[in-house]
């Protein structure tokens, strides 16, 4: 992310609080763009088929349209994680010809891959038109494909295009399914949906092609990358899996869930408030992108640079200290503002639970949801940190933490009923946050010893020649922290 970061740092550097606020507002919409995107127009496209007269084929739409997305984020969450490392591995290592091969691959076994996943979950378990579960498989292919897509897109640094392909696709999306639930109903939203999500998937693989072109290159075995960085795609597991374990507790385990459409289920006073509550993390993502990882990943190439080009110790260890003073001090600004913005809502949450017309039951959650993602915004930078120190095993086992204590804390909360709703994800956020802050500081405080210490000691003719450039590190050395620079 730090390549847009760059761009709006120019945008701060110039005065007067417009500036100031044209910066953040930027960052916040590019780094949370698609998710605002996706659950407004789910919004007003709810809205639109409330007019139809056809409220219960509304709810099957509806909640099987999370299921897929739910689904997808959780099982193609290893694949996205190390597609980034492998992509970014690509663009350090000037191999940028393999990359489109990689993604016409990747996107085609996922799509398969996902096409039978879901034709077996709608066609044998839940009860509805063929017509409907067709195109719901055909919506759980090209969800999966999208969110690989959009990782590529990422990693080659254009997220203005991500954005706006989102804008298209999901308004293609509402209109087309709101369109086609007049003449088909149920079945008919469902495939305008679906043919939305195709629109996107093609602009997204358009912008994909326009960056990198056609190449005789070979994408080459992914297998291995996966291998390789196994404890990355756990991580990449275990972090959605967390984000959803309470939700699909709430809907498949919960006495009190709402039965939709044989396995389809929906959780009334869970599931509209933390739909709305993850709207609240704009704030704290606009300076997560702007300050936190902008600032640390621009030290962390400067840390890793002194040390290959070999540096004095004194200038490794001033560099060092700005990244550390740089990262306390984006994480004190992303406390505060993040923190004073969930605050304010906590305190007005009466007001806005009458505004989306909800219950007083579901003010209490929305506040525990709120405080639960104001921890989560924290943890997610610390996470990244990890992920820029080359820490991949303490981030794995920061994000089973976190899937482990959500899920047992849920599972013992929900049979005290709808008050301790959201329990299990603050205290798993919480839990998840201390874990990696004592990661965090650990391996920074020695980072110095953990640089030079992992390097393997090699003496006479054949030790590796590393002094000539960055790019000329062998495979058989260890690389430094944050080494390649992640995309």
């Amino acid at each position: 992310m730090a390549g847009i970061g760059f761009e709006l740092n120019k945008i701060l550097s110039r005065q007067g609080y417009l500036s100031v606020f044209k910066a953040y507002a930027y960052a916040g919409v590019i780094g949370s763009g698609p998710w605002l995107i996706a659950v407004i127009s789910l919004g007003l496209l709810g809205t639109a088929m409330n007019t139809l007269d056809m409220t219960a084929d509304t709810r099957v739409f509806f909640v099987s349209v999370s299921v897929v997305y739910g689904f997808t984020l959780v099982l193609t969450g290893p694949i996205q994680v190390v597609l980034t490392r492998h992509v970014a591995d690509q663009e350090y290592a000037e191999r940028r010809d393999t990359i489109f091969p990689i993604y016409i691959k990747c996107v085609s076994w996922v799509s398969l891959l996902f096409a039978v996943l879901g034709s077996l979950f709608f066609g044998l378990l839940v009860p509805a038109p063929l017509l409907f579960k067709g195109a719901a498989a055909l919506l759980t292919a090209l969800v999966a494909a999208i969110w690989i897509s959009a990782i590529f897109l990422s990693a080659l640094k254009n997220y203005y295009a991500v954005l706006i392909s989102f804008a298209v696709g999901c308004t293609v999306s509402c209109l087309a399914a709101w369109q086609f639930a007049i003449s088909l109903g149920l079945a008919g939203a469902m495939l305008g949906f679906a043919i939305g999500h195709g629109v996107l998937l093609t602009i997204l693989a358009s912008v994909i092609y326009k960056e990198l072109g056609l190449s005789d290159a070979k994408a080459g075995p992914l297998l291995g990358s996966f291998v390789k960085y196994w404890d990355l795609a756990l991580a990449g597991l275990f972090y959605n899996l967390g984000v959803w374990m309470d939700k699909f507790l709430y809907w498949w385990v919960d006495p009190k869930a709402d039965v939709v459409a044989g396995i389809l289920r929906a959780s009334p006073v869970f599931d509209r408030v933390v739909y709305f509550s993850f709207l609240t993390i704009l704030p704290g993502m606009a300076v997560f992108l702007l300050k936190l990882e902008t600032e640390f990943a621009t030290q962390n190439l400067q840390f890793c640079q002194h040390v290959l080009k070999k540096g004095t110790l004194n200038q490794i260890r001033t560099i060092k200290h700005q990244m550390v003073d740089s990262l306390r001090e984006g994480i004190f600004l992303l406390v505060k503002v993040q923190g004073l913005f969930t605050g304010l809502l906590i305190l007005g949450a009466d007001r806005v639970m009458r505004i989306l017309e909800l219950g007083a039951v579901q003010s209490g959650v929305l506040q525990i949801s709120l405080i639960g993602l104001f921890l989560l915004v924290i943890f997610l930078a610390l996470q990244t940190i990890l992920f820029y120190l080359d820490k991949r095993l303490d981030a794995m086992l920061c994000c089973i933490l976190f899937t482990a204590i959500n899920g047992s804390v849920t599972a013992l909360c929900l049979p005290m009923g709808e008050k301790l709703y959201g329990v299990g994800f603050l205290a798993a956020a919480a839990s998840a946050v201390i874990m990696a802050s004592f990661m965090v500081n650990h391996h920074l405080k020695d980072l110095e010893y953990d640089t030079f210490a992992m390097q393997p000691v090699y003496s006479g003719p054949e030790a590796p020649d590393i002094t000539n450039k960055p790019s000329a590190f062998p495979s058989s050395v260890a690389k430094p922290p944050g080494f390649p620079p992640k995309a």
